[in-house]
């Protein structure tokens, strides 16, 4: 049974309202619209049973409503599933709001540790729900059709875009290279999550992957802006 995390990094990671609001208790009144009322039902059951034992009664009942008012917001099952697996993907923005805030501060070093060290820990809730999610083609190809599977790609183009804004200003060579420099930190990120998800309190971790997180994230943006800094 795949079981996510107590959902931290998916309240954390987006904008204030969204899912933290949709991932409230719901015995409390909260002023939801009944969709996002089933989204955040779907994504605290999904967090409690794991996504392949999520069942529409059981979100039914988690939202206080009959399980056929469900199909009155979503069309079937995949759409509510793959609705909130895009909410959740998109967990990543907030961490990528503040680094676009630090252009131009401290050191670009310490920015890119900072933002990988969050990264690491979203993936971390986010990998147990997307393996059943690519091995389910219904929800993946609504996911593809809607234009709702980009979320993790968004760490990429938004990774790029603040490392553009560093090299504007002196702070990355001019000749850096971008987006590699950007797809090695983010790869990094979901290596370590998936080693530590899979590997569990192992006795023996893998060279690189025995140092404390903020240590991991420090050496690997070392390693990548080796020759990349002016």
């Amino acid at each position: 049974m795949i079981i996510l995390g107590e959902c931290s990094l998916i309240c954390q990671g987006t904008d204030r309202g969204e899912i933290a609001a949709l991932m409230a208790d719901q015995t409390k009144p909260q002023p939801l619209p009944m969709r996002e009322r089933i989204l955040g039902a779907a994504l605290r059951v999904m967090a409690q049973r794991g996504v392949t034992n999520a069942t529409t009664k059981a979100i039914a009942r988690e939202a206080g409503v009959s399980e056929g008012s469900l199909y009155n917001h979503f069309e079937n099952r995949t759409e509510l599933f793959g609705a909130a697996f895009g909410a959740v993907s998109s967990g990543i923005r907030t961490a990528m709001q503040e680094l676009f805030a630090s252009a131009g501060e401290g050191t670009v070093e310490e920015n890119l540790a900072r933002f990988a060290t969050t990264a690491v820990r979203f993936y971390q809730e986010l990998l147990p729900m997307a393996g059943p999610v690519l091995g389910d083609p219904e929800v993946l190809e609504w996911l593809q059709r809607t234009g709702r599977a980009g979320g993790p790609a968004m760490g990429q183009v938004g990774l790029v875009r603040y490392l553009g804004m560093e090299r504007d200003r002196g702070r990355l060579g001019p000749d850096a290279q971008l987006p590699f420099i950007a797809a090695g930190l983010l790869g990094a990120c979901q290596h370590r999550a998936f080693a530590a998800l899979l590997a569990g309190e192992s006795a023996n971790p893998a060279p690189g992957l025995d140092t404390d997180l903020d240590e991991y994230a420090r050496r690997v943006v070392q390693t990548l802006l080796t020759s990349q800094l002016p």
